[in-house]
């Protein structure tokens, strides 16, 4: 199955335009759902954070020091993200840049890379790179993360 317009010849009747016009609005809503994540962890908006996943969504970070963790479910997730620091104590931002998306039907994958800004002593820096490899499935409240792997690939600070 075809998953890209890119990999699609120019439309040649309307199944064609229509196909490539979902993939376009399945990536688009991807695409929200990955900024979301980041909006939400920042300012501490735990529920909709959590919401980004699927109710048995895993959330894996993967580096070497300290070790990374797993949180699966709703319940560990809801915990992770009330955990976390937030604004206005602790101002910080997610990014996402050049998220490489697939979409198969119900299903999708994304490889995405990531920053995160923090500001220390008045300076903002980048604290944390790494790559998100993420797992999607449709629901009927839309595109979730189903497994999202975080690879910390750099890392300042604790």
């Amino acid at each position: 199955m075809r998953t890209r317009p890119d990999d699609l010849l120019p439309p040649s009747t309307m199944t064609d335009l229509e196909q490539r016009l979902r993939w376009l609005e399945d990536e688009r809503a991807i695409i929200r759902r990955l900024y979301r994540y980041g909006h939400c962890i920042d300012y501490g908006l735990e529920e909709e954070w959590a919401e980004c996943f699927t109710s048995d969504g895993v959330f894996e970070v993967k580096r070497t020091h300290p070790p990374g963790h797993v949180y699966q479910g709703r319940q560990q997730l809801l915990e992770f993200a009330r955990s976390h620091t937030r604004a206005p104590a602790n101002f910080h931002k997610h990014v996402v840049v050049d998220p490489m998306i697939e979409v198969n039907g119900d299903r999708a994958t994304a490889v995405s890379y990531f920053v995160r800004l923090d500001v220390i002593d008045a300076t903002p820096v980048v604290r944390t790179f790494g790559r998100y490899r993420d797992t999607f499935r449709r629901t009927g409240a839309g595109w979730r993360i189903e497994h999202r792997t975080v690879e910390v690939e750099g890392r300042i600070g604790r």
